[in-house]
């Protein structure tokens, strides 16, 4: 699999393109590279501004040196009191939503990648 600036996901398998995925990974930009997923978790959670954001089928690939958390590829989060989502699945890919390098994906582009990938599995990010 692998990712590309322009904020698309696309699940690649022997070569082919099985699946492209609109994806929010602005202001921080998801670090260029080539990388490996390091652990799957189908239930994640993450707490910024005291608010408890519940982020399923995490797939992390990379940590930032000196950073507590992994980026990697997930559902868009949402709030564990509300329910409400980070953002609407309709603006992936626009410009205006951000995270902290991931790249969010709608529920069913997550589960997707989820369900393909396992620890091992190369990223390329362009």
């Amino acid at each position: 699999m692998w990712v590309k600036a322009e904020n698309h996901v696309y699940l690649v398998d022997d070569g082919v393109v099985k699946r492209s995925m609109l994806t929010t990974a602005e202001p921080w930009k998801t670090p260029v590279g080539d990388y490996e997923i390091e652990y799957k978790a189908r239930h994640a959670a993450s707490t910024e501004d005291g608010i408890r954001w519940y982020i399923p089928n995490f797939l992390a690939f990379y940590q930032r040196p000196g950073a507590i958390g992994h980026i990697g590829f997930h559902q868009i989060p949402w709030d564990e009191k509300t329910k409400k989502l980070a953002q609407p699945v309709y603006t992936l890919g626009m410009p205006g939503y951000s995270s902290h390098g991931c790249a969010r994906l709608a529920p069913k582009d997550s589960e997707a990648l989820y369900n393909f990938a396992h620890e091992g599995t190369k990223v390329k990010v362009r």
